[in-house]
């Protein structure tokens, strides 16, 4: 501030002693108008200089800045099914009416389901639930500072990955919502099953059921077909024996998706009965293909691939070594030639006729594969190459799925660029250190009404094996696996329409509905118009939507579906071509299936975090408590301000106008 002022002084001398020199400084006549000249110079240069200089001053302004306390409500339909959304709600007023939480934290309400929002309404009806997503989207946009957390909730999450060891950087308090009281509870847990199987034989089922309670209980779970008990067992369950694995076989005597009801007795005080039944389904067709393996090496991968066919019972594997004897290769549908050497040269003379799978590896012979046939040909050298796999979802020579290919093991081969000398379809593309290529890893091809294909690497085995791990069964690899030997046993398309979809679904999930539709040729027509009728047996209401292309299938999503059974019809264009298909929607809630608040959870995201968690009557512990707790007090903020003294504009303009008086004054007087 000393040093403004003292700018201020120094510009003041300087403008008057200029004034002095220019006026006053050797002359001899000394008017008023003299003096009053000098003194408008003297301001003006003042002025001019004070502009040059812009002093300035410094201010501090003072600011109370209260800790943040975000309230975090629970908005799902699971605090409806417990009753307690009306407690819910009158907690919210009470936090916000209570004048000493206001007074001394700045206060933020949200609510969440799946996602955070802020809160406007409370309607508890949302279908999902994910705690964690809710608690990281917080953390994301609110980190300055200590602001603790209320969460309001009965802990139970639907889906997203678990919240138990989440350490929040913030103090989590979370008010238990609910009731925490353990119910004896038996249920269904799982049903392994085949998705299709084969007329006249008998399927496996195997069921996994779990009791949760103390005392000793028999219950008897049945099997349902059409209204008719197939299968029926008494169960015992304990404290101690409180599970149970069953395996029967169901007979398959008719062609087409048979559904499948299970239900297990409910307890005397079971509170949540929606467990106690489940639905399976079973696709029967009636087709017969023999498929022949040659090999000359001993390899995991040719155990698997005839577990995984012989899934198909009415497929039989037959696995050869002996490369010198002579095969009537006619009488088999395909033939899998596992890592050709020049051993397979009799096999490559007589297979011109046949459908086959090649499948290639590190015991290769690639100079003979490359003279021996026609198709394709690999410049290879002595190395080999891991090849993760990529899926293709343009591929429109069979309806499939990805299974998750890019997650699989690597493949193992020599490394080389593949050509090709016929049109061929890639099913896997090869994936080389994370980079993406062109090149097949698994493709088809057609040549003259003969099908063909080529695995470019060994060891698919642990795909199968990894697929066990992760879903507890080998359906999905099974069923991928053998759409593929369905493909190349047959020479042609049996039907020209092709739809896959899910005969059962629950009411917050939706029905997806793909398909496929080949013209005269057996090619994948794109510009096919597919239309969708549906109706509810029940009520009979029946609409029709149109598919759209999605990759290289036409595929329907429907929505918000009542519970209830459905019929519908998939027809192409004006043809005379269509399907039929069956779709039971079940009136199943994922936020029902929680007997009881997630206290366990909780309480411990609430040691985590050092916060404190508690009951949904005992709020006033938790007021007192964070009311209390030094780590939340009210910060006073300064903020320094420099503020300029002077008003350039009008500096300016007074500038301006003691130059102009000057100038008028001097010619008004005749001075020079």
């Amino acid at each position: 501030m000393i040093y403004t002022i003292l700018y201020i002084v120094l510009a003041a001398i300087i403008a008057f002693v200029m004034a002095f020199f220019q006026y006053f400084y050797n002359v001899k006549h000394r008017s008023k108008e003299i003096l009053l000249l000098a003194i408008l110079r003297g301001l003006s240069i003042f002025a001019i200089i004070l502009l040059v200089i812009n002093p300035t001053i410094k201010s501090q302004q003072f600011e109370d800045i209260s800790p943040v306390l975000n309230v975090l409500i629970d908005n799902s339909s699971s605090i409806n099914y417990a009753n307690q959304g009306e407690e819910v709600q009158k907690l919210k007023d009470e936090i916000s009416t209570n004048s000493d939480i206001n007074k001394k934290f700045t206060v933020n309400y949200y609510s969440f389901s799946d996602n955070l929002h802020p809160l406007d309404s409370l309607s508890f009806d949302n279908p999902r639930t994910n705690i964690i997503k809710t608690l990281k989207s917080l953390e994301s946009f609110n980190n300055d500072g200590i602001s603790p957390i209320i969460l309001i909730s009965d802990g139970n999450q639907t889906y997203g990955s678990s919240y138990e060891f989440y350490k929040s950087n913030q103090p989590l308090y979370p008010i238990i919502v609910g009731d925490t009281v353990k119910y004896d509870d038996i249920k269904i847990d799982q049903i392994n099953v085949n998705s299709y199987t084969y007329l006249n034989n008998k399927f496996p089922v195997e069921v996994f059921l779990q009791y949760d309670g103390n005392d000793q209980v028999k219950k008897k779970f049945n099997v349902k077909h059409n209204s008719k008990t197939v299968f029926t067992k008494n169960l015992d369950f304990s404290s101690d024996q409180n599970s149970q694995k069953i395996q029967f076989y169901l007979p398959a005597t008719t062609v087409g998706m048979l559904k499948y009801q299970c239900d297990i007795a409910t307890l005397d005080n079971e509170k949540n009965t929606l467990n106690n039944l489940k639905n399976f389904t079973v696709e029967v067709v009636n087709e017969k293909a023999k498929v022949l393996i040659l090999s000359k090496t001993n390899h995991p991968d040719i155990s698997m691939i005839k577990r995984s066919i012989e899934m198909n019972k009415q497929r039989k594997v037959i696995i050869e070594n002996d490369l010198n004897k002579t095969y009537q290769l006619r009488d088999y549908q395909l033939v899998i030639l596992y890592q050709p050497t020049k051993e397979f040269k009799e096999i490559f003379n007589t297979i011109k006729e046949v459908n086959f799978l090649i499948i290639t590896g590190t015991q290769t012979d690639w100079n003979f594969l490359n003279t021996s046939q026609q198709y394709f040909s690999k410049n290879n050298i002595s190395k080999t190459e891991n090849y993760s796999a990529v899926f293709n979802t343009t591929y429109d020579e069979f309806v499939t799925n990805d299974l998750g290919f890019s997650n699989f093991p690597p493949l193992e081969d020599y490394f080389g660029e593949i050509n090709f000398s016929v049109p061929h379809k890639n099913i896997l593309f090869q994936n080389v250190a994370n980079i993406t290529t062109e090149e097949p890893l698994l493709t088809t091809f057609t040549d003259n009404n003969r099908r063909g294909a080529v695995l470019f690497g060994e060891n698919s085995w642990k795909w199968r094996m990894l697929t066990k791990v992760e879903d507890q069964t080998f359906e999905k690899f099974d069923t991928f696996f053998n759409k593929l030997i369905q493909y190349l046993a047959s020479n042609k398309r049996s039907n020209q329409l092709e739809i896959v979809y899910d005969p059962f679904i629950y009411s917050n999930t939706d029905a997806v509905i793909k398909a496929q539709y080949f013209d005269a040729t057996y090619t994948f027509d794109q510009n096919a118009s597919l239309l969708l009728s549906i109706s509810n047996t029940a009520t009979r209401e029946t609409n029709e939507f149109p598919f759209t292309l999605k990759n290289n299938s036409f595929e329907i999503s429907l929505s918000n579906l009542k519970p209830g059974d459905y019929t519908f019809n998939v027809s192409v264009g004006s043809n005379n071509i269509s399907k039929n298909g069956n779709i039971t929607v079940l009136p199943y809630d994922i936020e029902q299936q929680f007997g009881r608040a997630n206290m366990n959870d909780l309480k411990n995201i609430a040691q985590l975090s050092n916060g404190a968690f508690f009951h949904i009557n005992k709020v006033n512990e938790l007021f007192s408590l964070i009311l209390s707790d030094k780590r939340y007090t009210t910060i006073q903020k300064s903020t320094e301000k420099i503020v300029s003294l002077i008003e350039r504009k009008w500096l300016l303009i007074l500038i301006v106008l003691l130059l102009s008086l000057e100038w008028f004054i001097r010619k008004y007087k005749g001075l020079t």
